[in-house]
């Protein structure tokens, strides 16, 4: 490389670097409007994950498809001219998508419908960007041939993943203010620069199209910036369809919004209604039937969405303190715009505004609650999963008095009650006994759960009494409704549901069953023979699911002829590599919402740390003269030991032993990035009989990566938790590992 000048290097690195900065930002916006666009679910970062990179592979390998003069530059600029005319294009489909899917804002889309439209909307452009890099190689291997006999695959890979980390920078320090068609015009710009740049170098009969084309793109990106907020608004409108959009602001956490609809209010949580300016019948019932269910209620833990909740309700009871949380503490700013009555409330002096993420901060409560209240949505997220879980209620009992009382509710069917509700369910309550040892489940149009670790109060004549003596004025909450809420016989057929569920097990921060079997819940909703399906998959022993990948793993082994032997075990090593980079990134991005809770604003450091150890790792990897498959059987064990590493560091965290900085956790990533990264090097620079091309090796690691997004985040973390992973994950490495050395072995490599 020293012997080139200065220019070339320039033009052919270029192309590779802004793809990578396009692609890193194009994929942290598109997991964000997915997942406000669809109910709110990290399922949809798995799946886009996954859909983006499949589609990036089946756009590699149709770069073939392209014939003659076409080949080489002209495909290059093509890539970026379509490239920055579809960034706008995609997100406003994913916006108009969901009012098309649904008709009513705020409801539950079907899920395989919008799984396949979500596929579909992302395939045009991710076709491009598969094609762009594999255009991109051939076009800079022209001037990369005979300078270096190891290829020019693996320095593209590097410069690309460098673009990544670039990326991640432009979208933490300036992008991140910004609305996404303000970030879309900045990625038009740079797109359009890097075509006139191309144009500039080379000699091509059609570059007066070329012009034109560009100069309509860049014309797309000044409209795009120009009319930013305008855009913004109308397609963000497109989500709540017979509603008014009257405010969004991204948060944290999320993305918040507040639409008017017949005179109400209404306020979503990334795309997930957490409620109105009109009083709910389920929060005030919640705050009254817990408050009552404690004999002196004085010091209360209120955690609910941020529009006060059942915070008047409590206020009635004259506790001394009020101790209020939200799950997104900006909801609370938001809501106090538009409701005077919580204004009022929060300057009340008996409450306490507890802002930053409860789960980070709960040392800083007292030791002396006497009653804690969960207003919060079903567990329907990874994120609200977080409150339902053993080592939450773990610690708020540790916070309570002998005596005190936990209430809490989730969505239930007044009548009929499927499986995946009643798993839902059983879940939630063996989840509760764990940690308490009187646990009462109150069922209506609402799973009302009260639970105490001394003895719970069941005669309703109490709560009756104390209804009564301390004068609380409520419409819903009578005592009436009281004596009927503890004497119907739901109450049995409930406890009898859960307690006979034996294939049911807790909800747990590592093990996300609550998460999963709503994820069930929702299918179940519009597929019931699809939920079926699933839910006897979720069953699949984990043996069973470890021998399969080790045959597959082993079946190099039983191919005759060693040419063959080693053509499909350099692209095994590729996918399982990629496989267990995207498996990794998976469970950190999992791990950060457990134990941090403020993923979305961290998403692209995530991103870069494993994107900035895989640039690493390629330029390492590409300081040696030649491919081996006993390195590559040394990077497999490293890999292991990383997963292992990975199993005790999760512990730790989840133990209270140890909690690492968020710096630190999200460093951790560039470990695995730097393996496959070196990786992907040393499988381009196998010279046995044509064994690997580039366009090959690099299909495979898109293969790879889309199976561990979706794998990991739908299936292996939800059925087996992060332990039972991160084992299955070290040993399919090493499994690797032994199968490659013994290949090296008998080639004498």
């Amino acid at each position: 490389m020293s012997n080139w000048n200065f220019i070339p290097n320039f033009i052919i690195f270029i192309p590779l670097f802004i793809l990578g900065i396009s692609s890193l930002v194009m994929q942290v916006v598109l997991a964000r409007v997915f997942v406000v666009s669809f109910y709110g679910n990290e399922f949809f970062i798995g799946w886009i994950l996954f859909a983006w990179l499949s589609c990036v592979g089946a756009g590699s390998m149709a770069v073939r498809c392209v014939k003659g003069q076409w080949r080489g530059l002209p495909l290059l600029i093509s890539c970026h001219l379509l490239e920055a005319c579809l960034f706008p294009a995609v997100i406003l489909g994913i916006r108009a998508g969901y009012s098309s899917l649904t008709g009513v804002a705020g409801q539950i889309p079907d899920l395989m419908p919008a799984v396949i439209f979500s596929f579909f909307v992302v395939l045009p452009l991710c076709l491009v960007i598969g094609a762009h890099f594999i255009a991109a190689v051939e076009w800079g291997q022209e001037f990369y041939e005979g300078k270096d006999d190891r290829g020019f695959a693996g320095v593209a890979y590097f410069y690309e993943a460098a673009g990544f980390v670039a990326g991640g920078l432009v979208f933490t320090y300036i992008l991140i203010g910004w609305n996404e068609f303000q970030g879309v015009s900045l990625l038009v710009f740079l797109n359009v620069m890097v075509v006139g740049i191309l144009i500039s170098a080379g000699k091509m009969p059609v570059k007066k199209y070329f012009l034109a084309a560009a100069g309509a793109a860049a014309c797309l990106g000044i409209m795009c910036l120009i009319f930013s907020e305008i855009f913004n608004a109308e397609s963000t409108a497109l989500r709540f369809p017979g509603e008014q959009l009257v405010e969004t602001r991204n948060s944290i956490y999320g993305n918040l919004a507040v639409t008017r609809s017949a005179g109400q209010l209404n306020f979503y949580e990334s795309g997930l209604c957490v409620g109105s300016d009109k009083a709910g019948v389920a929060h005030e019932k919640l705050a009254h039937f817990t408050m009552l269910a404690h004999p002196d209620p004085r010091n209360v833990l209120l955690i609910g969405t941020g529009l006060g909740d059942g915070l008047p309700e409590i206020l009635q009871h004259k506790p001394r303190k009020v101790y209020y949380a939200a799950l997104d503490p900006a909801m609370i700013d938001v809501a106090g715009i538009y409701l005077p009555a919580l204004r009022r409330m929060l300057e009340d002096k008996r409450v306490q505004l507890l802002e930053g993420d409860l789960r980070q901060h709960f040392m800083s409560l007292p030791f002396d609650l006497d009653v804690v209240i969960l207003d919060l949505p079903s567990p329907s997220t990874a994120l609200i999963n977080r409150y339902f879980t053993d080592e939450f209620f773990r610690e708020v009992r540790r916070h309570m008095k002998p005596g005190g009382v936990i209430g809490l509710q989730v969505t239930w069917p007044p009548n009929f009650v499927s499986g995946p509700q009643a798993d839902c369910g059983a879940s939630l309550y063996k989840t509760v006994s764990r940690n308490f040892s009187s646990v009462l489940v109150l069922p209506q149009d609402m799973l009302l759960v009260l639970a105490s670790a001394g003895d719970l109060n069941r005669d309703p004549q109490a709560s009756v009494q104390r209804l009564k003596d301390r004068a609380i004025n409520s419409y819903f909450v009578t005592p009436a409704v009281i004596v009927d809420r503890y004497a119907t016989d739901r109450i049995q057929k409930a406890e009898d549901l859960f307690k006979s569920n034996s294939t049911v097990k807790f909800n747990a921060d590592l093990y996300p069953r609550g998460y999963g079997y709503n994820f069930i819940g929702w299918l179940n909703i519009f597929h019931q023979n699809l939920a079926g399906v699933v839910a006897v998959g979720a069953r699949t022993d984990f043996l069973c699911l470890l021998v399969v990948a080790g045959a597959m793993l082993l079946l190099p082994l039983w191919i005759v002829r060693m040419d063959a032997r080693e053509r499909w075990l350099g692209l095994t090593a590729m996918v399982t590599g990629g496989f267990s980079l995207m498996s990794a990134e998976v469970i950190l991005i999992y791990g950060f919402q457990v134990f941090y809770g403020d993923l979305y604003d961290n998403m692209a450091w995530v991103i870069v740390a494993f994107m900035g150890g895989a640039a690493a790792g390629t330029l390492w990897g590409h300081r040696y003269s030649s491919g081996k498959f006993i390195r590559l059987a040394g990077l497999h064990a490293w890999m292991a030991v990383y997963f292992l590493c990975g199993s005790v560091w999760m512990w730790l965290a989840a133990q209270g032993r140890w909690m690492p900085p968020p710096w630190l956790w999200i460093s951790a990533g560039a470990g695995i990035g730097g393996l496959a990264g070196i990786e992907f090097s040393l499988v381009n620079m196998l010279k046995r009989k044509g064994c690997v091309q580039a366009g090959a090796v690099y299909t495979a690691d898109l293969i790879g990566s889309a199976a561990g997004a979706l794998g990991i985040s739908m299936f292996m973390i939800p059925v087996y938790g992060i332990y039972q992973t991160l084992l299955f994950l070290t040993l399919i490495n090493i499994i690797l590992a032994v199968v490659l050395e013994r290949i090296s072995a008998a080639g004498k490599t």
